[in-house]
C-alpha cells in the first residue's frame, strides 16, 4: 500500500504536530499532578504520552510505508488506554468512598452509641 506523495507529506505533518501537542500536554499534566498531588492528572498525562507514542509510530509507518508500525502503535494504544482507564476508575471510586475516621463514626440506627 502506498500513499500519493503530496498526501503523505500532509499526513506526516499532522502526525508530527499531534506528537508535539500530546507531548507538551503530557508534561504539563504530569507536572501539575505531581505538584498538587492529583493522581488523575498524572494518569491523563500518561495517556497523552501514549497518544504521542502511537502518533509517532503512525508517522514512522507512513514515512516508511510499513503497516507494521501502525499495527504496533494501535496495540500499544489499546493496551495503555485500557490499563490507565482501569486505574483512573479505581482512583475515582476511592475518592468518592472516603471512610470516616474512628472518632467520626455515625450513630447507630437504633439510637445507641
Amino acid at each position: 500500500m502506498t500513499f500519493h506523495e503530496s498526501a503523505l507529506g500532509y499526513i506526516i505533518a499532522v502526525l508530527v504536530a499531534a506528537i508535539v501537542v500530546f507531548a507538551v500536554g503530557s508534561v504539563r499534566l504530569v507536572a501539575r499532578g505531581a505538584r498538587l498531588s492529583r493522581p488523575l492528572d498524572i494518569i491523563r498525562g500518561i495517556r497523552l504520552l501514549v497518544l504521542a507514542l502511537a502518533a509517532s509510530l503512525a508517522a514512522i509507518g507512513a514515512a516508511s510505508a510499513k503497516v507494521g508500525f501502525a499495527v504496533v502503535g494501535a496495540i500499544i494504544l489499546a493496551e495503555e488506554l485500557y490499563e490507565t482507564g482501569l486505574v483512573a476508575a479505581i482512583i475515582r471510586y476511592g475518592e468518592r468512598t472516603v471512610s470516616p475516621t474512628p472518632g467520626e463514626l455515625p450513630d447507630r440506627p437504633d439510637g445507641s452509641s
